[in-house]
């Protein structure tokens, strides 16, 4: 198979596009999740990071069947799940945290050990 180079950047350009889309509905679900909770995103994420880590966990939940993560807000009294969905695609809600459904250890490993595979 012998593309050129215009048929290359083609196509690059096209998974580049679909990368920026999907951040786009990632970010704006994550938006949506925080209304939905009656969460102020200025408050809860008042410089963005937090939207950009979900992002970027999305992605890696894009990648991997069976993902599902809960990241803990800084409330203490939330978190965002992210999990991959049966269809494949990254999935977000926030959802309402108890005593025993976190365990901070067990999530920032696994997490720790997926951004390493990468």
């Amino acid at each position: 198979m012998n593309q050129s180079i215009w048929e290359r950047r083609q196509a690059v350009a096209s998974r580049l596009e679909g990368h920026v889309r999907q951040e786009r509905l990632v970010r704006d679900e994550f938006e949506a999740a925080l209304a939905t909770a009656s969460l102020d995103a200025s408050v809860v994420d008042p410089d963005g990071h937090l939207g950009r880590a979900v992002t970027a966990v999305a992605a890696l939940a894009a990648d991997s069947p069976g993902f599902d993560v809960v990241l803990g807000l800084s409330s203490g009294g939330h978190g965002v799940r992210v999990h991959a969905g049966p269809d494949g695609r990254a999935q977000v809600q926030v959802v309402e945290l108890t005593a025993h459904a976190s365990a901070p250890t067990a999530v920032a490993s696994e997490l720790a050990a997926l951004l390493w595979q990468r």
